[in-house]
């Protein structure tokens, strides 16, 4: 990736936005020596967020197998027992067994 200071982006924006489009590279724009932010081709972008999207799928997926399987086992509290646990609901509060 390569790494350039704003002011040099700022003189040249058509050349470097133009670099990203050739090769495809990520351009990495830095202020006082330090990395604020990078620009990528839109189709590199566009891959990102469906990788990023399939992978949150993939997370809630497995959440919910988890949940599905806890339940099945028997290792679940009712609303009113998560309730009176966190003192939201009257009533004693039950221990986890």
């Amino acid at each position: 990736m390569t790494s350039i200071p704003i002011s040099e982006f700022e003189h040249r924006v058509a050349r470097w936005i133009s670099h990203v489009e050739k090769t495809g590279e990520p351009l990495e724009i830095s202020q006082r020596g330090r990395a604020k932010l990078v620009i990528l081709h839109k189709n590199t972008f566009e891959q990102w967020k469906a990788e990023r999207e399939r992978h949150q799928a993939l997370e809630i997926r497995l959440l919910v197998e988890a949940g599905d399987r806890a339940f099945r086992e028997g290792r679940f509290q009712t609303h009113e027992e998560v309730g009176r646990r966190l003192g939201l609901l009257p009533g004693r509060k039950k221990r986890r067994r």
